[in-house]
């Protein structure tokens, strides 16, 4: 009987490592499908973010390119108020 019951347990135990073995390959097909999805998700939301990034940086070189010129028109329109003042001699 003793032989028995060791035949059987070492039965049993390869019908778990097998199961063991089948459930991990099955887990790891589920996780790379999950991981899939979610790449698929971030990619769909990435297209719009990017477009909205790219409108925000061509605002914002407007801005910059507007500011820059509102400057020079105010620093050129400061050196004639000077002038007129009399307080840097004509060039």
């Amino acid at each position: 009987m003793d032989n028995e019951l060791k035949q059987y347990l070492s039965e049993m135990e390869t019908r778990l490592g097998d199961r063991i073995e089948a459930a991990k390959v099955e887990m790891t097909e589920k996780m790379r499908d999950m991981q899939t999805e979610l790449l698929k998700g971030f990619q769909a939301y990435s297209g719009p973010a990017t477009l909205r990034m790219r409108k925000i940086e061509a605002d914002q070189s407007n801005l910059d390119a507007a500011m820059s010129g509102r400057m020079d028109f105010m620093e050129q329109r400061l050196g004639q108020i000077e002038q007129r003042l009399g307080m840097i001699p004509p060039q």
